[in-house]
């Protein structure tokens, strides 16, 4: 039984350790980044400031987020008969909104910048859609975030 717990628990931090990394992104890039790209990115150096770190984020999630999505399922199974069930349950939306925002919207843009801008009016048009889709997952993992850390305090707090 202790064991069982253990691994329960393992499982649950890793969630909370992946909302916190997916959502720590997004404020790096939504309160450091965004305010300085219309001003600052340009189509001479836009390219080093947006790609390696895009292409290094999405190897990183490509792995991480499918693991999360299987310590979701396993979450909704230990927690299917308590009150907590509507966690993983958020998640659902909460993990696939992001991921399609991404994969619809997102990757299209990179592709575009990936090819390579050579007008400015473009490269600010891009940016500015670029960085709308990002917020849209900002607001929505910061949602997620707050759901999970709720668990893991009402989890501390039994009654």
């Amino acid at each position: 039984m202790k064991l069982k717990q253990t691994l329960l628990d393992i499982n649950n931090a890793y969630i909370f350790f992946c909302s916190s990394i997916y959502l720590g992104m997004f404020w790096t890039l939504h309160f450091f980044f965004f305010p300085n790209y219309p001003t600052k990115l340009n189509v001479s150096n836009y390219y080093d400031a947006i790609i390696p770190q895009t292409d290094t984020a999405t190897k990183f999630f490509f792995i991480s987020i499918p693991i999360m999505a299987v310590a979701l399922v396993i979450m909704l199974i230990t927690e299917w008969k308590t009150r907590f069930r509507w966690i993983p349950l958020a998640w659902i939306p909460g993990l696939l909104v992001p991921v399609v925002t991404q994969q619809k919207f997102i990757e299209d843009i990179n592709d575009q910048f990936k090819a390579g801008v050579t007008d400015q009016a473009v490269l600010q048009e891009l940016l500015k859609d670029w960085m709308f889709y990002n917020d849209v997952r900002f607001y929505i993992l910061a949602v997620m975030w707050g759901i999970t850390m709720y668990y893991f305090i009402a989890k501390a707090r039994k009654p």
